[in-house]
């Protein structure tokens, strides 16, 4: 076991004492539909081992042989209309092992949209594809839109690793203090610095304003949020960079550790999700910030980031982040965390493409 899953068991045991015991789920490369317009299905709550914290996160299996009238019924706007159903921040359409690989084709799609990557689902479905094997698998590769994850999982630990797409980019313009103020008037009361909230992608398509409050104690019980997100229109993103998912990304240091761990608070706030209670792509966004903010030459750091408290579904994000040898770039972000099934059943599809 390296130093990171080290450090990342010892944070996990001091902050779950009490683990849930997870019970793995039928192995999904046997899964058939039980009807022709049917799909076997799962929910989990990722970043969390405790039933209903977390967050949550349906998996559709799509076999590679899916029967007609499946096949035709499927569309990426059915995909969209069941992301609705589930009404979750995110539902993924996972596909059968590409024939003599372990590589597993995962389509994401939020309550609007189809996402080229996102952190829960990446860490919920690795969790939930090892887990469905036995022994557990140890490793899964992951297709997605923002391009192939490699999946690490440790049957022990339970803890599963994603090394993530990331393409980091500070955007020039940062919002306004004025377009905050006027969405989270309590920050007037703060000493929050305007002139430091930047705009920040993690992939083309995924992007986030960043929005430090004041440092807090680590047993805060609450992060003060008053308002809704900042407005997507006062946001600018770079040339080239457009269109992409705009959230809101509040977060307070609450510690530094000795063993060179940051942990962190945070809360998510995004129009059509409204609040999330773990967000991977923005955890990883904000990590990979920071890094650069505070970080030269070949410097790696760890942090832990807490998200989800103010919702009652506390959830626990690892994020580790190498900088390359100019120190100006990020060289490998790693994402981890662990998940716990919840639910599984059969999904029914519509009998005609009309009733879409």
């Amino acid at each position: 076991m390296n130093t990171f899953e080290q450090r990342l068991q010892q944070l996990a045991s001091n902050s779950n004492s009490r683990e849930a015991t997870i019970t793995p789920p039928p192995p999904t490369g046997s899964q058939k539909s039980p009807s022709s317009n049917s799909l076997p299905c799962s929910t989990l709550d990722v970043f969390t081992t405790t039933r209903f914290k977390g967050n949550q996160l349906a998996v559709i299996h799509v076999p590679s042989s899916l029967p007609l009238p499946a096949s035709l019924l499927l569309s990426q706007e059915t995909k969209q209309t069941i992301a609705r159903e589930f009404n979750f921040s995110e539902t993924v359409f996972l596909h059968d092992a590409v024939a003599g690989t372990s590589d597993r084709r995962l389509d994401i799609f939020t309550l609007k949209e189809e996402l080229p990557f996102a952190g829960h689902p990446i860490i919920g479905t690795i969790c939930h594809v090892c887990q469905s094997e036995v022994p557990p698998l140890e490793s899964v590769t992951l297709l997605c839109k923002a391009g192939p994850i490699m999946g690490r999982y440790d049957p022990e630990t339970k803890l599963a690793e994603a090394e993530i797409p990331h393409n980091v980019r500070i955007h020039q313009t940062p919002v306004s203090g004025r377009a905050v103020l006027k969405a989270q008037p309590y920050l007037s009361r703060t000493s929050v610095v305007t002139n430091e909230l930047r705009v920040v992608s993690i992939v083309h398509g995924m992007s986030y304003v960043l929005i430090q409050v004041p440092s807090i104690s680590p047993h805060l019980e609450k992060l003060e949020v008053g308002g809704p997100s900042v407005d997507c229109d006062s946001v600018k993103l770079d040339e080239g960079w457009t269109p992409s998912f705009i959230g809101t990304y509040f977060y307070a240091i609450t510690s530094h550790s000795s063993d060179k761990v940051v942990r962190l608070r945070t809360r998510m706030l995004e129009p059509s999700v409204g609040e999330d209670s773990a967000t991977g792509s923005a955890a990883s966004t904000l990590a990979s910030f920071l890094a650069l903010k505070d970080g030269t030459a070949k410097m790696t750091f760890y942090y832990s980031i807490e998200q989800g408290v103010e919702m009652g579904r506390a959830s626990e994000i690892q994020v580790k982040v190498t900088l390359d040898a100019t120190g100006k770039a990020v060289e490998k972000v790693v994402l981890a965390g662990r998940a716990v099934r919840v639910t599984q059943g059969v999904l029914y599809l519509p009998e005609s493409r009309t009733s879409t």
